[in-house]
């Protein structure tokens, strides 16, 4: 997964009780954490479009702003993104 994120070497994952006081909220709005999460589950943007009820070009809006605000340049780093950040 980390390949798939782009993420380089042996840094350790933070614990859970680590700066929980300080946490950042999310990188992503929780409209753009939905679609990411339809992403993982493998949905297109027409069948994510279909889901939320959305026109396509609606919809390829913020799939384009998830890659970017990540700094992704593919489907399978949001899915791996997303499967991280719902545990």
């Amino acid at each position: 997964m980390d390949y798939a994120l782009g993420i380089e070497g042996d840094e350790p994952e933070p614990s859970a009780d680590e700066g929980a006081a300080d946490a950042e909220p999310g990188p992503l709005t929780a409209r753009l954490q939905r679609v990411a999460g339809l992403v993982a589950r493998g949905l297109s943007n027409r069948k994510i479009a279909e889901d939320l009820v959305l026109s396509l070009r609606t919809v390829e809006g913020p799939v384009d702003h998830i890659l970017t605000k990540l700094g992704f340049t593919s489907r399978a780093q949001i899915a791996t993104w997303a499967a991280r950040q719902s545990g």
